[in-house]
């Protein structure tokens, strides 16, 4: 499976699934008033996108594309500012929630790509508009992409983006602060195996000091089956950091289920990345029950005697959403080197605390770099 192959099979799934918690997964979005925050999101960060454009000078032009759509939280608040929008985006799961969710007719479109290539002419479009999408495409795969930003953006037009650049080493937390109480606010009771679920848990810091942000603080999980870890280092979402003594916050952790039915335990533990378990360090690990049923869909056709080269390959395993960086340096490097300029580069917490990550301001100029299919 190649690298975009792989970008799409993770979000058809999620777009599937629970689209809105994929595209913000600190809060559950679904219906009503929910579902109308989840929208209001996006009109906030289309207005402070713009606004940084406008206390440079610039002004938005009249077709933006908006990179990475989903379900279109962007797309729609970037149509109150400007007169066109293309989303575009690799999980068709997620565009059709897009087209459902369309009140702006065909003002606002969206195209389904599965390419290294960006569906568009060169110089066509006047803005480009890419928000926690860039953090979950591999370096070569996103790097390409911002050349094809550059490519389809006319000179004297602009993209705005974010992309992590690093995560710095963390400083380890005191063993003696090592202390939390877990509790889980909401999880299912049943899952298919190997299908996704969403468990809702309550970090409480029991320490004497406050947890820093930016040290790796994640809340993760393992699979027990009569008290033997049979699937161990699962999910992961980060502990909303900083956090004082006695205060709690709330994570939604994606976990996959076990490949075999049966009874199983779901456990709960805190774990600071690279530094250690909390459970290893005195903080109990909170187990919430599952029961796994077996998956009822009936298994591929088997074909009589195959030779080895017809053997049918497996499906392939969907795994959760992935975190990538690319170095500030490199992306202002590229973006010169394209003709472009930076006209900011600011550092900014889309990509959680763990990570350095930057939202880039870029106005784009004449060259271009030819690139080899």
């Amino acid at each position: 499976m190649t690298e975009l192959e792989a970008v799409r099979t993770t979000w058809e799934q999620l777009g599937s699934t629970n689209p809105y918690w994929a595209v913000l997964t600190e809060n559950d979005f679904h219906e009503g008033e929910a579902r109308a925050e989840f929208f209001a999101t996006g009109r906030t960060e289309v207005r402070e996108m713009l606004r940084l454009l406008e206390d440079r000078g610039h002004r938005p032009g009249g077709h933006a594309v908006d990179f990475g759509c989903g379900v279109g939280r962007l797309s729609f608040a970037l149509a109150e500012h400007v007169d066109e929008v293309t989303g575009v985006d690799v999980a068709r799961s997620m565009l059709d929630e897009a087209v459902t969710n369309n009140p702006f007719g065909d003002r606002v479109r969206f195209v389904h790509n599965e390419s290294h290539d960006l569906p568009f002419p060169d110089d066509s479009v006047d803005l480009v508009v890419s928000s926690i999408t860039l953090q979950h495409i591999p370096p070569s795969l996103s790097i390409r992409y911002l050349m094809e930003m550059v490519r389809i953006t006319r000179p004297g037009g602009h993209l705005l983006f974010q992309q992590p650049s690093h995560i710095p080493a963390p400083v380890p937390i005191p063993a003696e602060q090592c202390r939390a109480t877990l509790a889980v606010v909401r999880a299912p009771g049943t899952l298919v195996a190997d299908e996704c679920g969403y468990v809702r848990v309550s970090v409480r810091n029991d320490g004497t000091e406050t947890w820093p942000a930016g040290q790796l603080l994640n809340v993760g999980n393992h699979w027990y089956r009569d008290d033997i870890a049979v699937r161990w280092d699962d999910g992961r979402a980060s502990v909303p950091c900083p956090l004082a003594p006695g205060e709690s916050g709330e994570v939604t952790l994606q976990v996959t289920a076990p490949s075999a039915g049966g009874d199983y335990q779901l456990g709960v533990d805190v774990v600071q990345e690279h530094v250690a378990w909390w459970s290893d360090r005195g903080t109990r690990i909170v187990r919430h029950p599952v029961t796994v049923e077996a998956s009822t869909a009936p298994p591929p056709p088997r074909p009589e005697a195959p030779g080895a080269a017809e053997q049918v390959a497996p499906a392939p395993k969907v795994s959760g959403m992935q975190m990538h960086g690319v170095r500030t340096e490199l992306v202002c490097g590229l973006l010169r080197q394209l003709g472009c300029t930076v006209l900011d580069a600011l550092p900014d917490r889309r990509a959680g605390d763990n990570w350095a990550s930057y939202f880039y301001v870029v106005e784009v100029g004449e060259y271009r770099l030819e690139v080899d299919p």
